[in-house]
């Protein structure tokens, strides 16, 4: 537990923030003004300060250098709202910031800030700088554990360096999300940020939509367009599932990189551009360069810096954060009042694999507020395809007994037990099993007699 200070104008965010974290045991001081938050500091002692940028719009860097200088060991957590950029603005003063927060934010990634800031207290002083050095990556991340630790350390080192990026990783996982934070920490941050899903389009529309057409260039072009690569000028441009690109527009995108110029479909004018490209995909690349599927030449001008993104079955205890966080924002969507899991939910929950990774998990928490009832998330709420495939995973359960038992008596009462979870309902039951409904209906009829002893 901590003492935190909360420093903001809005006086019902103010109260707010000062319930939820009084709620969580932690001692709390409020004031919504800089003044107020310099009278606090020189006159008592604070773990945690979370400072609304919005208290001293105009001298907001004096601000936070006094306080620091008066809070030494307190952790500044500065909230600041999209589209400022803040990082620029503030200069060296970010050094003395512990995180910074986009408004609009969810509890759940303040709270993940706040016991972050606490759990590193004891050793703030030589890691400060380290952790400021890519500011306020976290703040779009949830998560401890040491694998996406070192992707926030990779993008804090290669944000503001301007060369091309390729990320790694199965469906899912954030790739775009990355991509997303490299941009807005790059000294590109003021310039825009184009997406192209390389998937999503058949070869000559998407060359259309990279580089733009004149009119008549072919049937239907009744006038000219600009390509994504002349809309991203000045910023990045993020090419997802790059693999799915054919070799002749890789070959475009080669020249692209290499003579930061093309040509409009149809033109033969060479227009000039100035971008970062990001590119991702979930698929092998080597493996694609080995059958002759992707090209080598290309792959070494994207991949000056890799970046792999771990599935969540890497991530250990970050599927616990990420289902509050997640619970939180269904919340939010749905306008319910969900506040947690069941045991028997949270059980299946945290033994499924999450093939879909973050995407999934997002998507099921929506699904799983729509169906809740109650205050909290029950096993019937959730998919039952999530039930029966959680059953693996859960059958270290399973207990062999002192005096022995059958095969035929386990699995009996087994399906007893499918079947009374299940109220009576075979579909149900034999998903939970991860059988067929025709094989469950099958063995019903075959069961021997119970055991009486």
């Amino acid at each position: 537990m901590g003492r935190i200070l909360i420093v903001v104008p809005n006086v019902e965010t103010c109260e707010n923030l000062a319930d939820f974290f009084t709620g969580l045991d932690h001692m709390t001081s409020r004031t919504m003004t800089g003044a107020g938050a310099l009278d606090y500091a020189k006159n008592d002692r604070f773990d945690v300060i979370i400072l609304d940028s919005d208290v001293s719009s105009d001298r907001l860097a004096p601000l936070i250098e006094t306080i620091n200088a008066e809070q030494p060991a307190a952790s500044i957590i500065l909230l600041y709202p999209t589209g400022r950029n803040i990082l620029k603005e503030l200069g060296d003063t970010m050094k003395v910031v512990f995180r910074a927060l986009q408004k609009p934010f969810y509890d759940a990634e303040l709270h993940f800030q706040v016991k972050h800031a606490l759990e590193n207290r004891a050793d703030a002083a030589p890691s400060l700088d380290e952790s400021v050095e890519y500011g306020n990556l976290y703040s779009d991340f949830i998560g401890q554990s040491p694998a996406i630790d070192r992707v926030f350390r990779i993008i804090g080192k290669v944000a503001k360096i301007d060369v091309n990026v390729i990320i790694l990783g199965e469906t899912g996982t954030g790739k775009e999300l990355v991509a997303r934070t490299l941009h807005r920490d790059s000294l590109r941050s003021d310039g825009p940020f184009v997406s192209v899903n390389c998937a999503a389009l058949p070869e000559q529309l998407l060359e259309s939509e990279l580089f733009g057409y004149e009119k008549g260039a072919f049937t239907g072009a009744e006038r000219a367009r600009v390509g994504r690569f002349e809309h991203a000028d000045g910023g990045t441009i993020f090419l997802d599932e790059v693999a799915d690109m054919s070799l002749v527009t890789q070959a475009k995108l080669l020249r692209v990189i290499q003579q930061r110029e093309f040509e409009r479909l149809g033109s033969n004018i060479s227009l000039k551009t100035d971008v970062r490209i990001v590119a991702a995909t979930n698929k092998d690349l080597i493996k694609m360069m080995q059958d002759g599927q992707f090209r080598e030449d290309l792959f070494y001008r994207l991949n000056v810096v890799t970046i792999r993104l771990p599935p969540l079955r890497d991530r250990g205890g970050d599927i616990s954060l990420l289902l509050a966080y997640f619970l939180k924002r269904s919340c939010g969507k749905m306008k319910k009042q969900v506040s947690g899991f069941t045991p028997q939910a949270l059980d299946i929950l945290t033994a499924y694999k999450w093939p879909g990774n973050i995407r999934e998990m997002e998507n099921t928490l929506d699904r799983a507020v729509l169906m809740a009832n109650g205050e909290t998330i029950c096993a019937e709420d959730l998919d039952l395809f999530f039930i029966a495939a959680s059953a693996p995973a859960r059958r270290h359960n399973v207990r062999l007994p002192d005096g022995g038992i059958s095969l035929e008596e386990a699995e009996r009462q087994l399906i007893e037990q499918a079947m009374e979870r299940c109220d009576g309902n075979q579909r149900k039951a034999a998903e939970l099993l991860g059988i067929t409904g025709r094989v469950l209906n099958y063995k019903l009829k075959n069961l021997g007699p119970a055991r009486s002893g």
